[in-house]
């Protein structure tokens, strides 16, 4: 079998001198374009020319189907795509082999169905793969009827090396796309989180009595918690925090909405059971399947402390009683919203909180965070965060244990928002 360098050596050395000058030439200028469909443009105009061809295809490889794409062939217009393996260039894909055929019709691989219907006669046909530094394959490049003859073995040599050049300028406006492409997405991205943390409080109400402090840091550019402290019709105040299913820009976008429905019906009423209820209807009708948003909605009476509440499959707030230096519950009352219409949201009235009461709102984000072996903070660490700082203010409490927090899970991965109101009387 006869080798690229033992064909390259029988070639005139002025031809050689004069074919890499062009070939260096046409390199320049595809590294000039950035633009995929001008490059394909001329990756075939400068194949015809320096193959001294008639016509010039190339096909792409769509890595998802295994197919071969043509996005432009030279002189037709004609886009198709056909599956890796079947006719000339399939089988050039498929074997990554130059080939080269002085009589079209005498080949089984060749299929004439184009000629017949333009009235094109093809002759002589070389097709060789395009490949990468890694030997990757994106396509199969493709030369119709030489003008001066058939194809040489020379030309085989000169194509291939033609068919990398082409295959690295490919590939760099491939990752210069990926790249332009991610770059919007991250700043489409950085847009979202900034809208979204700006309609989260920039900080807790100031009222007689009270201490309240907040924290709420996203997994990913966009979170699906939320937290707010909305002003009710009869002075109580609205406690809510919640988590939708999921992350990223869906999430982020339905936990909006839900808020503005929240914000709206709590004009109307202070009852967190009549409210929770439309809210629901509100957000099922657009809610997609495997969404749901987990919700706790309490009013807290600041004159007399009494909480009144209505949790939508939330996790049980903390509430810590300090004269008995004990934890209870805030039980969840229906399910999350979004699953089902017309679900009921009954409420609970809470016996008032007495001076150093703590009440610790949060997502799942805090206790449910892991160390770098997997192993979860766990609520019983949350408590006993909760009752070591229980003397401090609600700012300092929140500090501590987004600290605590971070500090166990070390060098792992933030896997899930991290949310936490805590409202202390004092």
């Amino acid at each position: 079998m006869t080798t690229p360098t033992q064909i390259l050596r029988d070639v005139d050395p002025e031809q050689k001198v004069r074919d890499l000058e062009t070939l260096l030439d046409v390199t320049r200028k595809m590294s000039s374009v950035r633009d995929s469909d001008e490059l394909l443009g001329i990756i075939l105009t400068e194949a015809v020319r320096v193959m001294v061809a008639d016509r010039a295809s190339l096909f792409l490889l769509d890595k998802a189907t295994n197919e071969l794409v043509s996005r432009i062939a030279q002189k037709t217009g004609t886009m198709f795509r056909f599956p890796v393996g079947k006719g000339i260039a399939g089988h050039v894909a498929a074997t990554k082999e130059v080939v080269n055929i002085p009589d079209a019709y005498q080949d089984p691989r060749f299929n004439p169905e184009y000629d017949r219907m333009t009235g094109y006669v093809t002759r002589t046909v070389l097709c060789a793969p395009l490949l990468t530094r890694d030997d990757e394959l994106i396509g199969v490049i493709q030369v119709i009827n030489k003008k001066t003859g058939a194809f040489s073995r020379y030309d085989e040599v000169f194509l291939l090396a033609f068919g990398a050049q082409c295959a690295m300028s490919l590939e760099n406006a491939r990752l210069l796309r990926e790249y332009i492409d991610q770059q919007k997405i991250k700043q489409s991205l950085a847009i979202a989180r900034n809208v979204q943390q700006g309609l989260l409080p920039k900080k807790p109400p100031e009222i007689p009595g009270w201490d309240l402090a907040s924290k709420s840091i996203p997994c990913d550019e966009t979170g699906g918690d939320y937290f707010d402290f909305v002003p009710l019709p009869d002075s109580r105040l609205g406690l809510v925090v919640g988590d939708v299913s999921g992350h990223g820009i869906g999430p982020a976008l339905l936990m909006a909405s839900a808020r503005s429905f929240l914000r709206a019906l709590s004009r109307q009423t202070s009852d967190p059971s009549e409210v929770l209820p439309v809210l629901n209807d509100l957000v099922a009708r657009d809610m997609e399947a495997e969404r749901f948003i987990t919700l706790f909605y309490g009013a807290l009476d600041p004159a007399t402390g009494a909480i009144r509440y209505s949790s939508a499959g939330h996790d049980a707030p903390l509430l810590y009683r300090a004269a008995a230096d004990r934890f209870d519950e805030l039980d969840s009352t229906g399910m999350p919203l979004g699953i089902m219409e017309g679900s009921p949201f009954p409420a609970v009235d809470v016996p008032p909180m007495e001076p150093g009461d703590i009440l610790a709102l949060s997502t799942d984000g805090v206790w449910e965070a892991m160390d770098p072996d997997g192993k979860g903070y766990g609520r019983e660490r949350l408590v006993e965060a909760i009752r070591h700082a229980r003397k401090n203010s609600a700012h300092t409490i929140v500090e501590r244990i987004y600290l605590d927090v971070t500090g166990f899970c070390g060098r792992a991965p933030q896997r899930d928002d991290f949310t936490l109101v805590v409202v202390k009387r004092t």
